[in-house]
């Protein structure tokens, strides 16, 4: 009995790991979304070229922006910097950026408007997997009154976890992916997440089709 009830404690404070880091990605993305959402309305669409790069060093975290050159009502703007930055980019290779029409030299992409957006959708998974194991536990504590449910109650439980917690995982990860590819500027981490999703949601669908097998059996 000890030895279950460390492992719902162990489980629990797991769970509410996962409850506290869907809360910080999602403080993340508010804060974000909050800064994208003072960008100018007024703007024209533009096709920049990558003309290099530039390393930002702010205390012990550095980043990368990119520096890109366009003509906007008939004037060329050269190296103004983007604050993005994809692994993929090369000087030479051409962007479509948003452009102020109040102030040239203040560009975005798509991707930077809902950036905040994304991570905000990105603690959904987190929060999902989070409150269902904490009701979980909860159940388990109300089985351990019967132990003659006990055996077939936790092996159906365990069988519904099993795709539960993939599918709550894979389906906003993949969507998330697919929405970064749906941007102008295509990023070797959309096709990351898109992966990595997959492949989670294919094993959560593998595990619901077992599941049904086991309850349809009973």
């Amino acid at each position: 009995m000890k030895h279950k009830l460390s492992l719902e404690r162990i489980g629990m404070r797991g769970s509410i790991i996962l409850l506290i880091i869907g809360m910080v990605i999602l403080s993340i993305g508010t804060a974000v979304q909050i800064i994208n959402a003072q960008l100018p309305d007024k703007a024209a669409v533009c096709t920049a070229t990558i003309t290099g790069f530039n390393e930002v060093q702010a205390s012990d975290i550095q980043s990368n922006t990119t520096l890109v050159e366009y003509t906007y009502n008939g004037q060329k703007f050269e190296n103004v910097t983007l604050k993005q930055y994809e692994a993929s980019w090369k000087v030479g290779n051409t962007l479509k950026i948003y452009v102020s029409m109040e102030e040239p030299t203040v560009i975005w992409t798509k991707t930077m408007r809902y950036s905040g957006a994304m991570v905000i959708f990105l603690s959904v998974p987190f929060f999902t997997i989070g409150i269902y194991k904490i009701v979980q536990f909860k159940r388990y504590k109300k089985i351990r009154d019967d132990e003659s449910d006990t055996d077939t109650d936790e092996e159906i439980k365990y069988k519904r976890s099993s795709f539960i917690s993939p599918l709550a995982a894979g389906i906003p990860f993949t969507i998330l992916g697919l929405f970064l590819r749906a941007m102008e500027n295509d990023s070797i981490l959309a096709l990351v997440i898109i992966i990595m999703g997959g492949s989670a949601v294919i094993v959560g669908l593998i595990s619901l089709i077992n599941f049904i097998n086991i309850k349809m059996k009973k």
